[in-house]
């Protein structure tokens, strides 16, 4: 997409069992990029997790310095044994946005997240197990700078963006369409959008298994 004034990022994750990594296309001017390494505790125990595959960019939008934060996190959002691994993820990310917000910029947090919103229910109304996208939201000290998944700008009849197959029988059957792909705003962000869609416009047993979320801002 280079003859359309795209740039491609992508910092080499630490992902050795599937080789997955996090990138970013756009047309705005990168002003740096890199990744998190750092790790949280999981849970109650002295082992800690980090993300393995997961991408910062700054850039300005119009004036506004911006970060954006692309994760891909711990799959099986049901599995309780992976839980709090996910959950040190979140703090990882949360960790990242709080010290982007300190230095005075706002931030975009999407990608994978592997889990659902308690607080905005998807289509089938799932219930996480967790509290990652709590923990991600919880920004910093206080309530004004949580940031806003625009999950909740959408009719729930339309808030799913993966499908699991879940008994191999390439039908898509009742309750199989979820929402574990999230994009998280910084309140001043939040306030500029315009628009928030899903695109479920292909199959998802022959394409992606995902769906693209888009988000319009103004300017």
């Amino acid at each position: 997409l280079a003859d359309m004034g795209y740039t491609a990022v992508l910092v080499d994750g630490r992902d050795s069992f599937t080789g997955q990594d996090v990138g970013l296309l756009t047309r705005l001017p990168i002003e740096a990029s890199g990744r998190t390494d750092e790790q949280a505790i999981v849970g109650v125990s002295d082992r800690l997790y980090g993300v393995s595959k997961n991408l910062w960019v700054r850039m300005d939008l119009d004036g506004t310095p911006v970060t954006v934060i692309g994760v891909h996190f711990l799959a099986r959002p049901d599995d309780v044994e992976r839980r709090p691994r996910r959950e040190a993820q979140a703090e990882v990310i949360r960790q990242l946005v709080e010290a982007e917000h300190a230095a005075g910029r706002q931030v975009i947090a999407l990608g994978d997240f592997n889990d659902f919103d308690e607080a905005v229910l998807d289509r089938r109304g799932s219930q996480p197990i967790s509290d990652v996208m709590a923990i991600v939201k919880r920004a910093g000290p206080g309530d004004d700078d949580d940031l806003v998944n625009v999950i909740g700008d959408v009719p729930q009849s339309q808030r799913f963006t993966a499908l699991y197959d879940r008994n191999a029988n390439n039908t898509i059957d009742p309750g199989e369409l979820s929402a574990i792909d999230h994009m998280l705003l910084s309140p001043g962000l939040y306030r500029r959008v315009l628009d928030v869609r899903y695109v479920h416009t292909h199959d998802p047993r022959e394409v992606s298994d995902h769906f693209p979320i888009v988000v319009t801002l103004s300017r």
